[in-house]
């Protein structure tokens, strides 16, 4: 994807949608990115985002929703006209603890792009700062993880490299 994409989740607190939607259009954006808050009704989404004019090429969806409802997560999918899913956080509770963790993570990361992948689909992480803090170890979890899943994609968020103490400019290479 070359165009920007606006991530709709930085506007959760303005509703309604209609109002984001025609904003981010004003702004230049052409495409959003979704979230579950937006997945609710599919069909008043869709209407929102073509009465602005926008598409929504990728979209944000929970772990436990990837692994537990991939007919729905594809039926989201298809009604917005998601091509890139992303998985995009995990609660502080659910995060693994040393490097072993980490890699299992990966793993289950890497399985999901498989089955994504088999349906057409683009499939990610979604960075935080988290993943850029140092286990005791020594070793860095996002490094973990793109070692373990070498097959999904990466939604580098800039902003939270550089707050867990990355240097995105080496990241990105």
């Amino acid at each position: 994807m070359s165009d920007y994409s606006f991530q709709l989740y930085s506007a959760r607190e303005f509703p309604p949608l209609t109002d984001t939607l025609k904003m981010v259009a004003d702004a230049g954006y052409a495409q959003v990115e979704g979230y579950g808050g937006v997945y609710e009704d599919t069909g008043a989404t869709r209407a929102a985002l073509d009465a602005a004019g926008l598409t929504m090429p990728s979209g944000h969806f929970s772990i436990q929703m990837l692994e537990e409802d991939e007919a729905k997560v594809c039926e989201i999918a298809s009604a917005l006209g998601i091509t890139h899913i992303y998985c995009p956080y995990l609660d502080a509770s659910d995060r693994p603890a040393d490097a072993a963790g980490w890699i299992a993570f990966a793993k289950r990361l890497e399985a999901l792009g498989g089955r994504y992948g088999a349906r057409g689909m683009i499939f990610g992480w979604h960075n935080h700062d988290f993943e850029f803090v140092p286990l005791a170890d020594g070793s860095v979890p996002m490094k973990l993880i793109l070692d373990n899943a070498p097959n999904i994609s990466w939604e580098a968020d800039i902003a939270w490299i550089v707050r867990g103490g990355g240097d995105p400019f080496e990241w990105i290479e």
